[in-house]
């Protein structure tokens, strides 16, 4: 994680939280003391998540599917994570923690088919996705 040490600063302090990924990692954080969530694509194919809870990592947990590419995160709090992923399939699919679990993937409506990529954020009470589609295009939506 990185630290600001002053004006145009960063101080480095490199953590290794290992793991077999085939992309790199989507993250979302909230809260006061830091909690962050990492998500990335392992080499089975499956997104896999990593959960810092302001004191100390916990290790990798996957949380299924079959998908290509970098997954996109964002969290509006410790009650609300957003993950979406492309799958192998072309089609855009959704995972979100609720407080107390994760929900199940589920297709999202509408969305291009055969995206190269996601990104999301939360604005207020807006969750806002982004796919780059197979026609080159953005494409935007909000799912809140």
């Amino acid at each position: 994680m990185a630290e600001e040490a002053g004006p145009h600063q960063v101080t480095t302090h490199w953590t290794p939280l290992g793991g077999a990924l085939r992309t790199g990692a989507a993250a979302a954080a909230w809260g006061t003391t830091g909690e962050t969530e990492v998500f990335a694509l392992h080499e089975d194919g499956q997104v896999w998540e990593r959960y810092w809870d302001g004191k100390s990592w916990h290790g990798w947990e996957s949380l299924g599917g079959g998908f290509t590419g970098q997954p996109a995160a964002a969290a509006r709090d410790a009650d609300r994570i957003d993950v979406f992923a492309i799958g192998v399939d072309g089609v855009l699919r959704h995972r979100r923690w609720d407080g107390k679990r994760w929900i199940d993937w589920r297709d999202v409506a509408g969305a291009p088919r055969g995206g190269r990529a996601v990104a999301c954020v939360w604005s207020g009470s807006r969750l806002d996705v982004f796919v780059w589609g197979a026609d080159s295009g953005l494409h935007y939506a909000d799912l809140a």
